[in-house]
């Protein structure tokens, strides 16, 4: 599978020091002040925000914490930074099928309901009847 260039752990690394940076400056914060509450090094966290090193999620955590944020907005801006799409009003389908036909069925709207239903009549009339297979001991 090819990678995109925001799919590679360097971009990816250096993003997320990024947005960390970003939020740390945003709040006029120096890197001691962050670092502290977070248990880790300034140099360290001045490295995670440069790129250079990973941070592992316990850490980033409690970053997150010190900057008064949550781990998931934070990578909520690194997925935007990375260029991923607002995502689409997605619904879980039920198991249940007549549910299923409902809901896409409110999608379309009524030229396209009609459109599906005489292309579902048309496939019904052409469509041969399927072999009947014996089964079991009826050989």
């Amino acid at each position: 599978m090819t990678f995109a260039h925001s799919e590679t752990a360097e971009h990816v690394r250096a993003t997320l020091g990024a947005v960390m940076r970003r939020r740390r400056e945003a709040t006029e914060r120096g890197l001691v002040e962050v670092a502290r509450p977070a248990g880790i090094s300034p140099g360290f966290l001045s490295e995670v925000e440069r790129g250079l090193k990973d941070i592992s999620t316990e850490r980033l955590l409690r970053v997150a914490a010190a900057l008064e944020t949550t781990v998931a907005e934070l990578y909520l801006e690194l997925a935007k930074e990375l260029g991923a799409r607002e995502p689409v009003d997605a619904v879980a389908w039920e198991a249940n099928p007549r549910v299923q036909l409902r809901r896409m069925s409110e999608m379309l709207g009524n030229d396209a309901l009609r459109t599906a239903a005489r292309f579902t009549t048309f496939l019904a009339m052409t469509e041969t009847a399927p072999k009947k297979r014996p089964i079991g001991f009826l050989r």
